[in-house]
């Protein structure tokens, strides 16, 4: 394939480029700045050469925190008893998570984000599991950790069922970071989801005096 491409953005060139046989084969992305999102906007692909093209529009925003919706399906808040701390201190992380479905939500994962430089003390999900066994409802199947998160698999939780779950994190090191990402969904409709908003977590390092004799 060879030939001109040219992208129009509400009817102005905003992008060109000519497609050789060295870079056809090459993913070529173009960000556009600055573009009201009130108003409707036109994107044009124009092509002239040999050969057919394999494109995609994507489009992007962002939403505050305070204005997500009250309505989701499913909800998860993850909130810190502290979040400054010092170096081999415990936090203790509670996460809120709700079924706001008239039905039940069956097959529900959660992924408990692992802030950078904390240990997840997998204990108190253990303890959760078991406590949890023979419940029709919010019932924790099984659970596996990765560097970033703790991967958590439900059974079902029932209509407006709400479940809270208390796990302590160690903090290893000096460091200033927010907390990856804290998610549930459901298994066979990811689409049915929500996100929790991250936390800013403070760790310094820890002081020792010396005693001398």
């Amino acid at each position: 394939m060879s030939g001109t491409l040219e992208v129009v953005l509400n009817g102005k060139t905003a992008e060109k480029l000519t497609l050789t046989r060295e870079n056809n084969d090459l993913l070529h992305q173009f960000v556009f700045k600055g573009v009201d999102a009130k108003s409707g906007n036109t994107v044009e692909i124009r092509f002239e050469g040999k050969g057919s093209l394999a494109y995609q529009v994507v489009g992007q925003y962002f939403l505050p925190w305070d204005k997500k919706p009250d309505n989701e399906p499913l909800s998860i808040r993850v909130a810190y008893d502290r979040t400054h701390l010092a170096q081999d201190d415990i936090a203790m992380a509670t996460a809120t998570i709700k079924n706001n479905l008239p039905k039940a939500a069956n097959m529900v994962m959660v992924d408990l984000g692992i802030p950078p430089g904390f240990d997840l003390l997998t204990e108190d999900l253990q303890a959760y599991h078991e406590k949890s066994v023979g419940q029709k409802s919010g019932r924790l199947e099984k659970f596996s950790l990765t560097a970033m998160q703790a991967i958590l698999y439900f059974d079902s939780f029932a209509p407006g069922d709400t479940v809270t779950l208390r796990f302590r994190l160690r903090a290893k090191y000096p460091i200033r970071a927010r907390t990856f990402q804290s998610r549930v969904y459901e298994y066979y409709d990811p689409e049915v989801n929500s996100i929790a908003q991250p936390i800013q977590l403070e760790v310094r390092q820890r002081s020792y005096n010396a005693v001398l004799p």
